[in-house]
């Protein structure tokens, strides 16, 4: 990020014994905030779209302009890109109206995150801890009544990206946002992941599932999209306001019966799922068309962009640097156990130079394993294994994924899902160690935080974890494995080593999912 500086850290409290942890953890620090410069909006944006006598380029395609411009937007990282596409556009935008989260304007010290003096730009925040309310139902409101008046000569700029789903709730009457987020947590609950919330929203929702562009049209459309969700489906990000709903008319209504809810939801709520045609657009051309001729919808940056930037500043850094993958999907529990599987068996093969051959064997069935249940590069297990072989002057193993987990709530702690990943990879390579004892030999240190600066309703964006963790909560009397029962991995490492492994960098202006970073490195050889 140009301005926006990660820091937060404590390092320098650690002891002695922990002190090449603590230039593990800085160096991974170090990878996540340069990944991150590379995802910030105003720079996606500007790589996008320009401006060229009275002409808006957007990629190939060119959209006359005559101060006929009006611009909306929502989610995690659209001030910046909103403030930025006014500088673009100049006195051509005529009219503007974005939903972003509860503070952001004054957490953001990046100017670039700040609107110009005189903007038009009509900001409204909402959606705090990324929970939908009031605000951000008034803001889609106003969203809905300024697209609606859009006429044939004009044109409709949408920003979307991360958290746009719950900065943009205008239920379908009679359904009120106060049901419709008790469906929604519900769900979370019971562990939907993203694609299955998304269909529930897009059923319950005024605007999303391409309502918004059928709402806007004669208008002309182009949605410029920031991806939070693995494989970039762009009919699922913020809910696809921009893009055909391909959903089966049941679809939602069969999530729902999935996950053994619908004698739990609102009466409301069953209605509107049972209800074959919940349409609200008048054109029926329009309305049974497959695509939108009148919208271009364009990604501007995902996941895979922020892992890729990882992987060459690790590189830079000197290490063996392998992207695993930017699809990594599951729960927690599942992911956290891969994760210290994998470092569990690289490490044997580090240690264990007598019988490569044996421990290929070992590295290939993880890698086989990992493939049937994850969306992992078919390339990373030739890498990992030609890593291994080229240790000599290299500070160690450096690998790269992102991609979205999921908790089941059990418990009323509190946490995130990228806390709980580092507890339970902690938990496993503390296990692991007892079987092994060539563990003690290396680091292994995985870093999982979220790209927009807040995992779920906490301030931290996630949290590092290592199996020494487990020993210092035994001395500073904290019973891990009742934090993670209760789901209370922020409290957890907020107590733990005095906060020092949780991940405070406020909010970082973008969004596009989670990034795992997980560093192997040998004692011997260690800083």
């Amino acid at each position: 990020m140009a301005s926006q500086k990660v820091t937060g850290y404590k390092f320098l409290t650690y002891s002695s014994k922990y002190s090449a942890i603590r230039h593990i953890k800085f160096d991974m620090q170090s990878i996540f905030d340069k990944s991150l410069r590379l995802v910030q909006p105003d720079t996606l944006l500007k790589m996008a779209i320009e401006v060229k006598n009275d002409t808006l380029i957007v990629r190939d395609t060119h959209y006359q302009l005559n101060k006929n411009c009006h611009l909306i937007g929502f989610g995690k990282a659209v001030l910046g890109m909103a403030c930025e596409a006014e500088k673009i556009l100049g006195n051509h935008l005529c009219s503007g109206i974005i939903s972003v989260p509860k503070g952001i304007r004054e957490i953001m010290k990046n100017p670039t995150m700040q609107p110009k003096p005189d903007s038009i730009l009509e900001i409204i925040e909402g959606a705090k801890n990324n929970l939908p309310d009031q605000n951000a139902e008034e803001a889609a409101r106003r969203i809905k009544h300024l697209v609606q008046n859009l006429g044939s000569n004009e044109l409709l700029i949408i920003l979307l990206s991360g958290g746009g789903s719950a900065l943009l709730p205008l239920p379908v009457s009679p359904i009120t946002l106060q049901e419709k987020c008790q469906v929604v947590k519900l769900l979370t609950a019971a562990g939907a992941n993203i694609i299955e919330l998304n269909c529930v929203r897009k059923k319950l929702s005024v605007l999303k599932g391409g309502r918004l562009a059928q709402l806007a049209y004669p208008a002309q459309v182009v949605a410029l999209i920031l991806s939070d969700i693995v494989g970039d489906p762009i009919d699922l990000i913020a809910s696809g306001p921009t893009v055909v709903n391909s959903d089966a008319p049941d679809t939602a209504l069969n999530i729902i019966r999935k996950y053994s809810l619908l004698d739990r939801v609102p009466v409301s709520i069953q209605m509107c799922l049972s209800t074959i045609n919940t349409n609200i657009c008048q054109n029926e051309t329009l309305s049974d068309s497959r695509t939108f001729s009148h919208v271009q919808n364009l990604l501007i940056g995902s996941n895979l962009t922020a892992i890729t930037a990882a992987a060459e500043a690790a590189s830079n850094m000197n290490y063996n640097t392998i992207i695993l993958s930017s699809g990594i999907e599951g729960l927690v529990t599942d992911v956290g156990r891969m994760y210290a599987t994998l470092a569990t068996v690289i490490c044997k093969a580090l240690w264990n130079t007598s019988t490569p051959k044996a421990v290929c064997e070992e590295v290939h069935e993880v890698f086989h394993c990992m493939k049937q249940l994850y969306a992992i590069c078919d390339n990373a297990e030739e890498k990992v294994l030609h890593a291994m072989k080229q240790m000599k002057n290299k500070k160690g193993i450096c690998l790269i994924a992102g991609g979205e987990t999921t908790v089941i709530v059990k418990g009323n702690g509190l946490g995130g899902r990228n806390q709980e990943l580092a507890m339970v990879f902690a938990r496993n390579m503390n296990e692991n160690s007892k079987s092994f004892p060539y563990l003690d030999q290396f680091h292994a240190v995985l870093l999982s935080a979220d790209t927009d600066g807040i995992d779920g309703p906490t301030n931290a964006a996630g949290a590092f974890g290592y199996k020494h963790q487990f020993h210092a909560a035994i001395e500073q009397d904290l019973k891990s494995d009742e934090y993670e029962n209760n789901n209370d991995s922020y409290n957890y490492y907020l107590k733990l080593n005095g906060g020092e492994d949780l991940i405070n960098v406020g909010h970082t202006g973008t969004n596009v999912m989670d990034m795992h970073i997980l560093v192997i490195e040998s004692i011997v050889n260690s800083r």
